[in-house]
């Protein structure tokens, strides 16, 4: 069972995503992090973004590995586990560079896909619902203004220590959401079918509920522990 979720930066996808997965006790998988760490990986590595010939050769080499470990995505760098190497706004811009590669999408939609087919999971990203998973029974597109967007992702920061100009970050997400949408490769857009939500002026439960209440009228009627899952969430 897939629930794929796509959306924009700070529509608060990541922190829904996790407490819907934690709610069905389905994995999360987030996508984001997977760009992060291979943009972290090549610089690690000294391979240049802007030489895709020299990245597509040397991605399969990079001592990377994406397991799905304790309900969530644990990303690896030879022994090293990762997780605030990948959290930093610097990070962030990388992975929105890195993600306009053909061959990073290639390779991290295979792992993607590989890590899927292993249990039931909740994945969240740019292009989940329009090219990794295009048949998944659950297909939301989670929005919201620019500014509510920006607010969001600069408490985030905050929250992090990371001292960083509100203007500063609603141009950089604004720079972002264009290049995602008007990209050749994977843009970000609804994919036909999905269930969209705009959360601006609902919290984080109402968002929740909302998901839920989707969920449970996608998956009524069918059969096996999925459809018992939802029904307990009421």
């Amino acid at each position: 069972m897939i629930i794929a979720v796509d959306g924009p930066a700070g529509a608060g996808k990541s922190t829904v995503c996790k407490l819907l997965a934690e709610k069905l006790g389905y994995v999360y998988l987030d996508t984001g992090a997977m760009y992060r760490a291979v943009a972290w990986a090549a610089a690690q590595s000294s391979i240049s973004l802007d030489d895709p010939g020299s990245l597509e050769e040397k991605l399969p080499l990079l001592p990377l590995r994406f397991t799905l470990q304790n309900g969530g995505l644990q990303v690896t760098y030879k022994s090293q586990i990762l997780e605030k190497e990948l959290r930093s706004p610097r990070m962030a811009q990388k992975a929105s560079e890195v993600s306009r590669h053909r061959a990073v999408r290639l390779f991290l939609t295979q792992w993607q896909r590989h890590l899927a087919s292993t249990g039931n999971v909740v994945a969240e990203g740019r292009d989940m619902t329009t090219v990794v998973f295009p048949h998944a029974p659950v297909k939301v597109f989670l929005t919201a203004d620019l500014r509510t967007r920006a607010r969001r992702r600069h408490a985030e920061y905050a929250a992090k220590g990371e001292n960083i100009d509100y203007s500063q970050v609603e141009l950089q997400m604004q720079k972002r959401d264009e290049e995602d949408s008007r990209r050749a490769l994977a843009p970000l857009r609804p994919a036909p079918g999905a269930f969209v939500l705009n959360t601006a002026g609902l919290d984080l439960e109402g968002v929740l509920s909302r998901l839920l209440e989707h969920i449970a009228e996608k998956t009524h009627g069918s059969e096996g522990p999925d459809s018992k899952i939802v029904g307990n969430t009421h």
